[in-house]
């Protein structure tokens, strides 16, 4: 009878597959596992049923089973640039997809995400119709891409419940205690076919997991010591899924490898161009897998920030590139705009949590109802956002690009009208001075003409020329060392200012707007009148703003010159012997 009570408390198993599929609702949680590998089960089994512990932990065996696993990925290894493994499993007829986040372990601790969804049938074309969170993200990363079978796991399954004697509740049927589970153990015999599946990989595994979405406790804790203690068992170094890969030699190359991306001083200014484009489309791609999914706004950003950075350097080393990089420049532009909807969108969705936590009821009330509003526009924004994304035309743009820079510089050489020049030939230390010098008097004279009554776009527009000039300035760090760095500094903290000079003010001009608008929902007067409060505080702030970086230490070396100054010496002394200039082998951001 206190078996069977236990089972009614503990129906719903921790480890996936445990359960029917059928009637079973997706799960999103984080896993807590302890993964150790295992020569024999048979001991580890035969410690577990006679295990007794004296704090009140009970092992109780439970059901046996078959498991098979089948891993998929794209042909570009979405999924696992993404950070995630893609599992189909089918326990008897039940199937469900699970997407298992890449995290690595914590000493012998494993905590990763887990998304699963039950499926009709555990064929793949079931995979990209499921319509819960696996289903969605699956068709938000492979776009039209397909996915591959890259291997399976057969496992043959032990599992012990771990329940803990709960007094504090009251007793079912006259029992003197009720059992809470705190956890599982599963004792695993796996094979991976390899080959043709003549041979196979096999492993054993003990696992621990804590109850679904919860912390392990501390009796849990101790149990794992004990059992690692006593079996004298070692924490797995690797995942199943990893196993897997090595077993059948799978590597999950980037694909984006478009040619070296080294920078030396004694580069041309064509390879120096190459090698800083591969390293932002590199970043690009890695960046995107994490855009469709949509989970972290970061990449996203980052992702954009890598198209803008391409589009820097080709205007930055015009010269030196094809005359279709002009092409490919205002494809960029294209993607960008795409990605910078849903990005803006993101940051003023920001804000507006920011307002409405800090607003009184009435106004709080107001900014939930335009937050529901920016909110539907950005789902449509990633809609379109993703529609870019899976076109031919983006397919095209990587393509063509990939390939471009894959034949690096020369090979699709135009010689400079008249003369036969060549700008991609010539040395960068030779070329590189004129195009950040431009760059810098630009930013000077703009600089020059500020004054706390200068209008912010004056402000803003300093921002902007101060960013192409770091931009230059970190294409060529490798070339010129420590010079690019004491300049990239003060521009980055200069435009790190101004950037929240600029939020400010478009924080202002959106309360403003909101709170005059006769589009929409009418605004309560107690919540125009609190975002006027808002507006005004958001312009002194852009005030104070302004009024500190004209007297900040970054502004006033670089607006007086001497960093310049010297920066131009370094410049001068690399073009005469590039041999001995000292690059400071620093990644261009």
């Amino acid at each position: 009878m206190a078996q069977q009570r236990s089972r009614r408390r503990s129906a719903g198993t921790t480890k996936s597959g445990g359960r029917s599929s059928r009637g079973r609702s997706p799960v999103d949680h984080h896993e807590v596992e302890w993964q150790f590998d295992a020569v024999e089960l048979e001991p580890v089994e035969a410690w577990l049923r006679q295990h007794s512990s004296g704090s009140g932990l009970v092992v109780e065996p439970e059901s046996e089973e078959k498991i098979t696993d089948a891993y998929y990925d794209a042909e570009d290894w979405r999924f696992y640039r993404a950070g995630y493994a893609l599992r189909v499993r089918k326990v008897g007829s039940n199937a469900e997809a699970t997407m298992k986040s890449l995290s690595p372990a914590e000493g012998n601790v494993r905590k990763r995400r887990e998304i699963t969804e039950p499926l009709g049938d555990d064929k793949p074309a079931t995979l990209g119709k499921a319509p819960g969170p696996v289903g969605e993200r699956i068709r938000s990363l492979l776009g039209g891409q397909d996915t591959r079978l890259m291997f399976e796991v057969r496992t043959s399954r032990q599992k012990f419940a771990l329940l803990l004697e709960d007094d504090t509740g009251e007793p079912e049927n006259g029992s003197s205690a009720n059992r809470v589970r705190i956890g599982e153990v599963v004792l695993d015999s796996s094979e991976i076919p390899i080959g043709e599946g003549r041979e196979s990989a096999r492993i054993c595994r003990v696992e621990v997991e804590a109850g679904a979405g919860t912390a392990p406790t501390p009796d849990l804790r101790g149990f794992v010591d004990e059992m690692q203690y006593a079996l004298e068992l070692k924490p797995a170094s690797i995942s199943k899924f990893e196993t897997g890969l090595y077993a059948t030699g799978l590597s999950p190359r980037s694909e984006t490898e478009a040619g070296p991306t080294e920078i030396e001083p004694t580069m041309t200014l064509g390879e120096v161009a190459f090698a800083v484009l591969r390293r932002q489309f590199a970043k690009m791609r890695s960046h995107e897998p994490g855009t469709r999914i949509g989970e972290d706004p970061e990449a996203l950003h980052d992702m954009r920030v890598a198209t803008r950075r391409m589009r820097a350097a080709m205007k930055v080393f015009e010269g030196a590139l094809p005359e279709r990089a002009k092409w490919f420049r205002e494809e960029l532009r294209w993607v960008a705009g795409s990605l910078g909807d849903v990005r803006d969108l993101d940051v003023q969705i920001g804000r507006l949590e920011a307002w409405k936590n800090e607003a009184d009821e009435e106004s709080s009330e107001f900014l939930g109802k335009i937050l529901d509003v920016m909110k539907k526009r950005r789902t449509e924004a990633r809609a379109l956002m993703l529609e870019v994304l899976d076109s031919a035309r983006y397919e095209r743009l990587e393509a063509s690009f990939g390939e471009m820079l894959r034949r690096g510089p020369g090979a699709e050489r135009e010689l400079a009208q008249g003369n036969g020049h060549s700008p991609e030939g010539e040395p960068v230390t030779s070329a590189a001075p004129a195009l950040i010098s431009a760059r810098y008097r630009k930013w000077s004279k703009a600089a020059g003409r500020l004054e706390e009554s200068s209008p912010t776009e004056s402000f803003h527009d300093l921002r902007k020329k101060g960013k192409r000039l770091r931009y230059a300035l970190e294409f060529v760090s490798e070339v010129y060392g420590k010079g690019t760095e004491d300049l990239i500094e003060p521009l980055k903290t200069l435009q790190d200012d101004l950037g929240d000079h600029q939020d400010a003010v478009v924080a202002a001009g959106t309360l403003r707007e909101l709170g005059t608008t006769t589009n929409g929902p009418r605004v309560p007067r107690g919540a125009a009148f609190t975002m006027g409060v808002y507006s005004e505080r958001y312009l002194r702030e852009a005030a104070r703003i302004r009024s500190e970086v004209l007297r900040s230490k970054p502004f006033r070396a670089l607006a007086r010159g001497k960093t310049w100054k010297d920066f131009e010496k370094v410049m001068k002394d690399a073009r005469k012997s590039p041999q001995k200039a000292k690059g400071s082998k620093k990644t261009v951001r």
